[in-house]
């Protein structure tokens, strides 16, 4: 699909579901929920945003350190130049074709950039997913049944995933077609196999990764929960666990607009049998989704200064 012909895809299913979504919603009374919301609390939110960055770019950190000698001063503005620039590109994997290319320059193999970026999303999805099996554990059954076997087998499939990647070179070099073996195509794929295999020689790193991803998910999740209470959602902690994980994989889903539309659907069909009316429900995914837009501004101001430099030098 052409990227005209994707992008219109994306705007009209933004604003279709956003459409149907407006009308059970109390402009009033939104606007009175946002207009209560501590002073206290939004500072505390933008707090755990950072927090929830600085561990992303740690987790990344781990696994790129081995395979470049790019200063840490750079390895910080590549990540989160490539965080703001994932704020306007499908579900951020555009942010980490931009981190995976600037890595790349600064002399590292393309294989390991890419691999970088890779593990570090598919153990952060794993991650994603551990903490809603857990959460939909120790909540009442019967509110969240329809969620638990979905989300138990999705992340069944991203823990086999995440050990098969560790073995990709072995996968490539048994599955791959000969007649590919020579290609452009081909020979990225032998490259991104042995780079991903080489975290196999790394396993403190991929444990710490792992660590930092779970850590991450509870920072997000504590961050709705605190968005939540501060709008007047009279729903236990216990349960952002359960349904918080299933929003989030939402948001990377790449068929709307930034992070708007299909995350406010998900969220008001989730909180509609807790009996959460749909405003509220509409406000936590918006105001979650908007803080993590807030928490890539610090890459805007990056990008803006590096652009300077670069035009006056």
């Amino acid at each position: 699909m052409k990227a005209w012909a994707w992008t219109a895809t994306r705007v009209v299913v933004t604003v279709s579901i956003l459409a149907w979504l407006a009308r059970d919603l109390d402009g009033p009374a939104a606007v009175t929920a946002l207009g209560r919301f501590p002073l206290s609390a939004a500072l505390l939110a933008l707090g755990l945003v950072a927090v929830d960055r600085v561990l992303m770019y740690l987790r990344w950190r781990i696994l790129i350190r081995p395979f470049t000698t790019l200063r840490e001063a750079d390895l910080a503005r590549i990540f989160f130049v490539s965080a703001f620039l994932g704020s306007f590109l499908p579900a951020g994997i555009g942010g980490d074709v931009a981190r995976a290319y600037s890595v790349s320059r600064g002399g590292s193999t393309s294989g390991a950039a890419v691999a970088s970026v890779v593990i570090d999303r598919w153990l952060g999805l794993l991650a994603v997913g551990i903490s809603g099996c857990l959460g939909l554990l120790l909540v009442p059954f019967d509110l969240f049944a329809p969620l638990l076997y979905p989300m138990i087998g999705l992340t069944a499939l991203l823990a086999v995933g995440s050990g098969a990647g560790l073995y990709a070179e072995r996968l490539v070099e048994r599955f791959m077609p000969p007649a590919m073996r020579h290609s452009w195509a081909g020979r990225q794929l032998v490259r991104l196999g042995d780079a991903l295999a080489a975290y196999r020689s790394h396993p403190s790193a991929l444990a710490r990764v792992a660590v930092l991803s779970v850590a991450v998910q509870g920072s997000r999740i504590v961050l709705a929960w605190l968005i939540g209470a501060s709008l007047g959602i009279p729903l236990p902690f216990g349960y952002y666990w359960a349904f918080m994980p299933l929003n989030i994989l939402v948001i990377l889903i790449p068929v709307s607009l930034g992070g708007f539309g299909l995350p406010q659907g998900a969220m008001v069909w989730t909180l509609g049998p807790l009996g959460v009316p749909a405003t509220a429900a509409f406000l936590l995914s918006t105001v979650f989704v908007g803080a993590g837009v807030i928490g890539n501004l610090p890459g805007a101001l990056l990008f803006a200064t590096g652009r300077a430099r670069n035009e006056t030098s």
